[in-house]
């Protein structure tokens, strides 16, 4: 094709086919697309990035960051509104939530142009607009990028494909207003004096908490039996107990029928057992899960297998397309920001050529930890002790409360369990389940063990400091190790 480009263009040309030729395309830069590039290009590859919207992703802008950020001013909040038991007296206490949208903005822009200042210190091209796997010819693979200045084809001999979902909007609702998602409600400047959130999961859970210990009346709507539905059952009710002491309120078994902004407020139609219910509210936050941002069909065009609505990847993160790589939640296997990390860290490797055990180069979702940070917080890996059960497994289940933990009665933490299941022959722990203070800390720990296998003596044999909220999850395995020495399980 160069032979028919006038030679007065020629230097343009080759300029231009060497912006648009790379060695990988990575297509979303949320925490899995962002950490592969860097891998990548700190290993020699020409690596371009496409990005729709701001790099970083859902995760920093309108997730995990911002949320995090507002829960842990509201946890101050509530230690403050606590100040004389520990000897602080704070008068005329009140939570300013115009300086909190102030903060968190500050943040979500302090982690964003770091993100980009080090992507560009490393080489990686970043390209705005929506990118879509166009074609895929034996070793090479064409995107297309589609943006307000037009199409640009980019073609590369690697494409990972990091697009990510999308808040799930039920029919009939339009979202605008003051009927919001995850991405709309930290757009709110003003605490809203009710709110009522759809769904019972991970945001909805971490949103009653902030809201509801700030003085916003919170109702939950969950169509299912209990919150959390993942977590451990004694996890589920021991949030629900602390989260309805904030005063909120939770209707199991209840569907939303429709959200309607009627400017001042918002009427929400609600049924259960086939009884409908009108109420009013200030505001409605829709958490109802979760919808990829790219349609599959275009992915079995180019030849990728799909299921269940998801890309098909082995444990290296390949699709059926040896050259194209999916993670995050394309991929489908857990919808979390640190797993989507973790699957680009692995892809990235694996088209390196970097030769690791089978442990590293490979994705392990069993060991794959859980940590919400609702107030207190839960965290949890490995099999629950109803999974466990079902699986006909023969286990020992031990509990340790914070309550008895002299690190948590000095934070005035007293709340929550550390709750271990482990294989009654072995010892071998099999899932550790938390509610309380610092439990998205002390589960790492845990997942450690869990991930390789350890029995609980080996675990213990690691020594603890003192006083930390850690020992609790000790206090546990000691139990687990004293009913061994019982006969029970022989190490």
């Amino acid at each position: 094709m160069t032979g028919i480009v006038p030679e007065k263009f020629r230097s343009c040309y080759d300029l231009c086919m060497e912006n648009s030729t790379f060695d990988v395309v990575i297509i979303g830069s949320g925490p899995g697309g962002t950490e592969a590039a860097r891998i990548l290009a700190a290993g020699g590859r020409k690596v371009a990035l496409v990005e729709k919207n701001l790099v970083g992703g859902e995760c920093l802008h309108v997730g995990c960051i911002p949320s995090k950020v507002y829960l842990h001013s509201s946890h101050l909040y509530q230690i403050m509104q606590k100040g004389e038991m520990y000897g602080v007296v704070a008068d005329g206490l009140r939570f300013d939530f115009a300086k909190l949208v102030e903060r968190r903005k500050k943040v979500v822009d302090m982690l964003h142009r770091g993100l980009a200042n080090s992507l560009k210190a490393l080489g990686v091209q970043v390209f705005h607009g929506n990118g879509v796997l166009a074609d895929v010819n034996g070793g090479t693979a064409s995107v297309s990028i589609v943006s307000q200045d037009g199409e640009r084809m980019l073609s590369s001999k690697f494409v990972l494909l990091a697009s990510g979902s999308s808040p799930r909007v039920p029919d009939g609702v339009k979202i605008g207003g003051r009927i919001m998602t995850n991405r709309e409600v930290f757009s709110l400047e003003q605490q809203p004096g009710s709110l009522l959130i759809t769904g019972g999961g991970t945001v909805g859970c971490e949103m009653a908490s902030f809201f509801s210990s700030i003085g916003t009346r919170v109702t939950v709507v969950e169509r299912g039996e209990r919150l959390i539905m993942r977590e451990d059952c004694e996890i589920s009710a021991e949030f629900l107990k602390l989260l309805t002491r904030s005063d909120a309120k939770v209707d199991f078994g209840t569907s939303v029928l429709s959200l309607e902004d009627r400017g001042g407020s918002v009427h929400v139609v609600l049924e259960r057992d086939g009884v409908r219910e009108e109420i009013d509210v200030e505001c409605a936050l829709v958490a109802a899960g979760r919808s990829l941002n790219n349609d599959v069909c275009d992915y079995r065009a180019c030849g990728i297998s799909v299921a269940d609505g998801k890309v098909v990847t082995n444990g290296c993160m390949q699709t059926s397309v040896p050259n194209v790589y999916a993670i995050g939640d394309l991929a489908g296997k857990m919808l979390l920001a640190y797993t989507a990390e973790r699957e680009g860290e692995i892809a990235a490797y694996h088209i390196l050529g970097v030769k690791m055990d089978d442990d590293a180069c490979r994705m392990n979702y069993g060991s794959v930890p859980s940590v919400i940070f609702t107030h207190p917080e839960i965290a949890s890996v490995g099999l629950t002790e109803e999974a466990a059960r079902a699986a006909g497994k023969n286990i020992i289940v031990k509990k340790a409360m914070f309550a008895m933990n002299s690190k948590a009665l000095i934070m005035g933490e007293r709340d929550g369990f550390v709750k271990v299941v482990c294989e009654a022959g072995s010892g071998a722990l099999l899932g550790v389940h938390i509610i309380g203070p610092d439990a998205t800390t002390i589960i790492d720990k845990a997942t450690l063990a869990v991930s390789r296998g350890l029995d609980a003596s080996i675990v213990l044999s690691a020594i603890a400091g003192h006083p930390v909220t850690s020992e609790t999850l000790e206090a546990a395995l000691e139990m687990v190790v004293e009913e061994g020495n019982r006969g029970e399980y022989l190490s």
